[in-house]
């Protein structure tokens, strides 16, 4: 007896259906074995013809599907007939027609990558395996891409239920969460290997500038490219990137929703509409609703809407327009956190409820906007010959005014918050960029050549501004009252803190960084025989910087500027060794001119200040060597790599007192290994290990020199796994391992977060009929733990969230 593989709707495999080139197979068959004796009747008499002598070929076998099928019937042969008696043949009847021909049929092909709703990226037999990127600047196959690259499916993503990139931080080695402080906004601030990558994030491959929120109803990949990345990404980039790309329409008609309910008030509602036109004009539109709590934290709300369009027209065989629009609000409570008591957070020390929060009502809020449109042409020259324009409008905001705990007293036997300041920041992001890219292959002699050369032209602009009546930092209460020394850390008040008719006024005077930059690009991959290839990059930037705004110390008027010319270059060398793997050795650069945190305040947190104007840009460099493997559906890399950043930005003092000096080196070395994809027709694994060493070589604090890097965490594992236990039962899980994080500015200060195990639980139910019953449970064990802390002696800490649990129902129609 046969067994059906049934996967996901995600997968878009067909469930608990026999295949319609199977039933019209069979049925041809028992057709045929029928016409020859429904041909003739018992009363006819016998008409003898010649004895003809007939060679007949063999039957080639029919294809199987790639699915597992019924086995074919195997018939026994029919008896030989006696030999015809050799006598006169009578005269020939009448010619009669022959009968048609029974239609052959066509094996099902199984799912298409980028067809019925599948990832155009993803291996469409295993949807935890990404076989290539979103990214232009990527244009091999990522088994033969000489870097790490970690591709994040759609699947990957709903199996890890990471709606959020904030969320999928939590479970993906290699990468952090960051604090919103020194003036960055509290949003995705982002680390990969150890380096911040805030303004690293890009969609659809134009960086989106600044902290934000960003959800993934409309994601289809999120790729994390490690190492530096200049030649791809431009500035910044020293860790690596982040980059979401979005959904495409296809060629198929198909509506795919999601409806979700869980603990924790838990309601949320997704639809994937695709429509084809006609044979030139495609669109996708899709759409998001949620409304929840945080799970172990006491009244902090997290509510999402999202729009998104995504439009295609074939103008002609050559020329097609494209237009991409997407529209986000993120709205809720903002949480920083609970005090660092006695050496660590207070829930370890002074057994502080998880749950505890220090909101203050009717004051504290948080929104969060994106809108984002993107117009594209591309023009096919000639077969080997591409000409793609691509011009983005972005709008992105972040509104928040937060209480921050800030240390504790023991006063008696109560601890006291040393107070509860008030942080905020009305802050918007604008981006107007065009990018030009023209892709040409061609030979040179016995090399092969996939080229790419761009044009990227962008202005940014960041506008911040604070609230009035909401005093930051610890310099003083809130307007009419104090809230130092006087709410309790374990039985919060914060009524007191702002008494009735209090008012939050937005200032008026807005600090405004712009950016301007004119880029020139160029990539080249060179097939030099069957199993060598080399990739080389090259890119110039022409970096401009201008902040302008008002001292709130003297209420002075100040405006700073540096412009740079920023040169990155990598180049990578892959070996295939067999069918399955391959060898590469990759060297990379990048640059990190002053004030690439446009967002953030000063020199101190690579904000543009008045001594940082004369600070040349940060240098990064990075070897990487490793082994990637494609065994059928399952990939496997392994790579070890070293990042040494020179030039490097410190500041000793703080204030008026500060001092930003560019004299500092460290580095990071470290090993990676990836699994992806199917490791069996029921087994499908996703995860990696990442073990990373740290050292400060050079810094303008001697005591700071051989310490590990502050904010890094050095060993991270993550393994998603997924079983198919029956044809419509599937169970599974993740495994997500810490080994803590040390805080502080540049090295480590001897404040650490403890390192932590979280494990969640899934199960799908098949239920026919393109619909899925999914069960799920995060934290399952309910672990404390936490995403990071302020860098101070003193920090908050960000409390990650606690268990909660989920049912998804997924249609597809």
């Amino acid at each position: 007896m046969s067994t059906r593989m049934i996967a996901s709707l995600r997968q878009g495999a067909v469930h608990g259906r026999v295949s319609r080139s199977s039933l019209a197979l069979a049925t041809a068959t028992a057709i045929g074995s029928a016409v020859p004796a429904a041909g003739q009747g018992q009363n006819e008499p016998v008409i003898t013809l010649p004895t003809i002598e007939v060679e007949v070929a063999a039957p080639k076998p029919a294809a199987q599907p790639r699915r597992a099928a019924p086995k074919p019937v195997v018939r026994a042969p029919a008896p030989a007939p006696p030999p015809a008696a050799r006598v006169a043949a009578p005269p020939a009847p009448p010619a009669v027609p022959p009968a048609p021909a029974a239609p052959v049929a066509t094996p099902d092909p199984g799912p298409i990558a980028g067809a019925d709703g599948l990832s155009p990226y993803a291996d469409p037999n295993a949807g935890y395996r990404a076989v290539s990127s979103g990214n232009s600047m990527l244009s091999q196959p990522l088994s033969q891409t000489a870097r790490t690259v970690n591709a994040v499916t759609a699947e990957v993503l709903a199996d890890k239920n990471a709606t959020s990139v904030r969320e999928l931080a939590r479970t993906t080695p290699g990468l952090t969460l960051g604090t919103g402080e020194g003036g960055n906004a509290f949003g995705d601030v982002l680390y990969v290997r150890g380096f911040k990558a805030t303004n690293d994030v890009y969609i659809d491959g134009v960086r989106d500038a600044g902290a934000a929120l960003r959800e993934t109803f409309n994601t289809e990949q999120v790729e994390i490219t490690k190492g530096p990345s200049g030649s791809i990404g431009g500035r910044g980039t020293t860790g690596g990137a982040v980059n979401v790309v979005t959904k495409k329409p296809q060629s198929e008609d198909f509506v795919q929703t999601e409806t979700t309910f869980g603990t924790n008030n838990l309601a949320r509602q997704t639809i994937d509409w695709n429509k084809v036109w006609n044979d030139r004009f495609r669109t996708r539109i899709g759409a998001m609703a949620q409304t929840a709590e945080v799970a172990g934290r006491d009244g902090i709300e997290d509510d999402r809407r999202g729009l998104s369009l995504a439009a295609e027209y074939d103008a002609s065989d050559q020329l097609t327009l494209t237009f991409d629009a997407q529209h986000l609000k993120m709205s809720g409570t903002p949480d920083w956190g609970i005090p660092w008591i006695e050496g660590g957070p207070a829930t370890e020390t002074i057994g502080l409820d998880r749950a505890t929060t220090y909101t203050i009502k009717g004051r504290d809020f948080q929104e969060g906007f994106q809108d984002i449109a993107t117009f594209g042409i591309s023009y096919q020259i000639t077969p080997d010959m591409t000409l793609i324009n691509r011009t983005r409008i972005g709008r992105t905001g972040i509104d928040y005014v937060v209480s921050v705990p800030s240390g504790a007293t023991l006063v008696g036997d109560d601890w006291m918050l040393s107070n509860l300041s008030a942080k905020s920041t009305h802050q918007i992001n604008r981006t107007v960029s065009n990018t030009t890219e023209l892709s040409y292959g061609f030979d040179t002699g016995a090399v092969s050549h996939s080229m790419i050369a761009g044009l990227a032209i962008s202005r940014e602009e960041v506008t911040q501004r604070g609230y009035i009546g909401a005093v930051s930092e610890d310099f003083g209460g809130v307007t009419g009252s104090s809230c130092m020394g006087v709410v309790s850390v374990i039985n919060p008040d914060t009524s007191g803190c702002w008494p009735a008719g209090s008012t939050l006024t937005l200032s008026d005077s807005a600090r405004v960084t712009e950016v301007d930059t004119v880029s020139v690009y160029l990539s080249d991959t060179m097939a030099v025989s069957d199993r060598l290839s080399l990739n080389l990059g090259l890119r110039l930037d022409d970096y401009d910087i201008q902040r302008t705004g008002i001292d709130p110390g003297t209420d002075a008027p100040y405006s700073y500027s540096r412009q740079d010319t920023l040169f990155t270059w990598n180049a990578g060398l892959t070996y295939k060794l067999n069918e399955q793997g391959m060898a590469y050795l990759a060297y990379a650069t990048s640059a990190n001119p002053m004030g690439q945190e446009l967002d953030a305040s000063g020199g101190s947190y690579a904000g543009l200040d008045d001594a940082g104007q004369l600070l040349d840009p940060e240098k990064n460099r990075s070897v990487e060597i490793g082994t990637k493997w494609d065994l059928g559906n399952l990939s496997l890399t392994a790579a070890a790599f070293q990042i040494t950043k020179s030039n490097a930005r410190e500041t000793i003092g703080r204030g008026a007192d500060a001092v930003t000096s560019a004299d500092g080196k460290y580095r990071v070395r470290g090993v990676e290994l990836g699994i992806a994809g199917k490791a069996t027709e029921r087994l499908s694994l996703y995860g990696g290990l990442s073990v990373m060493d740290s050292e400060v070589l050079s810094s303008a604090d001697p005591e700071n020199i051989g310490k590990n890097l502050a904010n890094t965490a050095h060993k991270q594992f993550n393994l998603l796994a997924k079983y198919q236990l029956t044809d419509a039962w599937t169970i599974g899980g993740q495994a997500t391992w810490n080994g803590g994080q040390s805080l502080g500015s540049l090295a480590a200060n001897g404040n650490d977060l403890p390192a932590y195990w979280r494990f969640d639980a899934l199960a799908e139910y098949d239920m026919g009929k393109n619909g899925v019953l999914s069960v799920r449970v995060d934290n399952l064990l309910d672990e404390t733990y936490y995403d990071t802390a302020y860098r101070s002696g003193e920090p908050f800490v960000y409390v990650a969230p606690g268990r909660s649990a989920s049912i998804n129902l997924s249609m597809k129609f």
